[in-house]
């Protein structure tokens, strides 16, 4: 059996901020390709790589993963009138308190047959019993999860000769649907996995996974109003197959039946089970058991991925535990006896066994010069910085980290460690440049307070310019009350000349350069004062505008003074 499907879990990278939280709880090393877009991180889910266990939705906060089923396409084909009939796992009863009702519904909307898989669960475990007792007890890893199955065809080749051959009990269930029920029409699995997508679409067994956490959803959002009266399944009572999907599920199973004749281990969850395949392939035969129980999901099928997370595990072991004490009743124990007969009387093992054909995916391969470039990127040089491990990238170490930036699947912006070490290499840059900065500051105020002194002897001088102006135009102005004496004294000489006749002619030739003289000393004074005028507007345009400078200055060097002052207080402090 090769397993190729689509890509179960999807990413909205609008969403994701880049916290590293589906890094931390991925076990595939390159399942996450992180990367830089405008500046941020984003971490894209590769789905060639991927197993579908769905520890990173749960991880999520930020809305940026989902999961793809079959929950719309089923209702539509069932609206348009296609033949489906429907199995619900065991975990169907810990989600739904009404699970009658809910059967009742499916019939209602057009479901045809409905089948419970703790039927299949019943079979799986027989066929694990019959295989063993037919052909020998080996080392054999169970495989009801889809995940830990693309886990080993795709990541742990080495694996594949340990894979149980039996079906899951959905397969099983499916299987005995088909072959010994005459099932003809399609068949859909409310599933409480969405990697069972994985399984179906890669045996062509079921046509539809409908995961119930998606089916609540098409309930809410539909306003879906479940009939009164509750309908049950088509098949018969289970045996112990209603344990399966607990944790030990299996291995609880065949201990009713064998006891303690065959060593049974188990693993579950995301965060050990897969730690322990990769121990498992690197162990001697003998020390591995018979039979090794794994899960994905930690609490078990129950709670799976593609299950409601309302419920508490402690509220979910306790429905689980009323299965168990209703399942291992007085009579039972003679009930599966009977049952397993009616199973060897009535079933072919072989319809329940497939073989696996890798499907493999090559890892990245890097060697020691593309890791010392990668801790070179990160600026870890020495053992200290290398084995920093604190774990904020997403990755158990800085070993780990260096070994995905070599691969390309991470980057070295990243690494907490690196921003911080950027932060201060940013400091201390900033710093040399601060003290460069407060030089030229220096400078420049030194060059300031000198321009200032000038500018202030300039005002100091044109005031003095001002002044003798001043003094000038006073001058201008007695010598223009003398032009006027000198001028009246003329006429009046002129008069007396005129008066005296012959004798005051020369006299009179007097008086009238004097009066020339007046004249001119007149034209002279107002002359120098219409040019006293235009110097004294110059003056003060030329005054006004220092002034401005003036004040300019003393602004722009009050303002570097504060710089500089700040600039040291920040030297002070870094």
């Amino acid at each position: 059996m090769a397993y190729v499907a689509r890509n179960i879990i999807t990413n909205e990278l609008d969403k994701c901020v880049g916290c590293n939280r589906c890094l931390r709880v991925c076990p595939i090393d390159e399942a996450n390709v992180t990367s830089e877009r405008d500046g941020k991180i984003k971490v894209e889910v590769d789905g060639e790589k991927c197993i579908s266990c769905g520890a990173c939705l749960v991880a999520c906060h930020h809305g940026s993963r989902h999961y793809e089923d079959d929950t719309e396409r089923f209702f539509a084909d069932l609206k348009n009138g296609v033949p489906i009939s429907v199995m619900t796992a065991p975990a169907v009863k810990t989600n739904f308190d009404e699970w009658g009702r809910l059967l009742a519904w499916l019939r209602k909307e057009g479901v045809g047959r409905i089948y419970d898989v703790s039927l299949g669960a019943d079979i799986c475990v027989w066929a694990h019993i019959r295989y063993m007792q037919k052909y020998g007890t080996r080392p054999l890893i169970t495989q009801p999860c889809p995940s830990i199955v693309r886990y080993i065809l795709r990541h742990r080749n080495e694996l594949v000769r340990y894979l149980s051959p039996v079906y899951s009990p959905m397969l099983c269930t499916a299987t005995y649907m088909r072959k010994y029920e005459g099932v003809g029409t399609k068949i859909a699995a409310i599933s409480p996995c969405i990697a069972k997508t994985i399984e179906f679409e890669a045996t062509r067994a079921v046509d539809y996974n409908i995961t119930i956490s998606k089916l609540c959803k098409y309930i809410e959002d539909n306003r879906v109003v479940f009939p009164v009266e509750p309908s049950g399944f088509d098949s018969y009572d289970s045996g112990l197959g209603s344990l399966f999907p607990m944790p030990g599920g299996l291995k609880e199973n065949i201990e009713n039946y064998l006891g303690k004749s065959v060593r049974i281990d188990k693993s579950e969850g995301p965060q050990s089970v897969y730690k322990a395949l990769d121990e498992y392939a690197g162990q001697r035969e003998q020390a591995l058991p018979a039979l090794f129980d794994v899960l994905n999901c930690k609490e078990g099928c129950n709670a799976g991925t593609g299950t409601l997370k309302g419920s508490s595990v402690f509220e979910i072991n306790a429905k689980m535990d009323s299965t168990r004490q209703a399942a291992l009743g007085e009579d039972r124990k003679q009930y599966l006896d009977d049952l397993y007969l009616r199973f060897d009387e009535s079933l072919e093992l072989s319809d329940f066994l497939s073989a696996y054909a890798p499907a493999v995916v090559q890892p990245i391969r890097v060697g020691q010069e593309d890791m010392d470039a990668a801790f070179a990127s990160l600026y870890k040089f020495d053992e200290a910085s290398m084995t920093f491990d604190c774990g904020a990238c997403g990755c158990d170490s800085c070993l780990e980290m260096a070994r995905k930036i070599a691969k390309g699947v991470n980057t070295p912006n990243n690494c907490v460690e690196k921003a911080r070490s950027d932060i201060q290499r940013e400091q201390a840059e900033n710093s040399a440049l601060q003290k460069t900065n407060l030089y030229n500051i220096d400078s420049i105020l030194a060059d300031t307070g000198n321009i200032k002194e000038m500018t202030e002897t300039i005002v100091s001088n044109i005031d003095n310019i001002t002044e003798a102006i001043s003094v000038y135009n006073s001058m201008i102005r007695d010598i223009e009350k003398i032009a006027m004496q000198v001028n009246i004294i003329a006429l009046n000489a002129s008069i007396e000349a005129a008066r005296a006749g012959s004798h005051g002619k020369a006299f009179n030739v007097v008086a009238e350069e004097i009066r020339t003289l007046a004249q001119s000393s007149s034209r002279s004074a107002q002359q120098t004062n219409e040019s006293s005028v235009k110097a004294t507007e110059a003056i003060s345009a030329v005054n006004d505008m220092v002034m401005k400078i003036s004040e300019n200055v003393n602004a722009s060097y009050e303002n570097i003074v504060a710089i500089s002052e700040n600039t040291k207080k920040i030297l002070k402090e870094g």
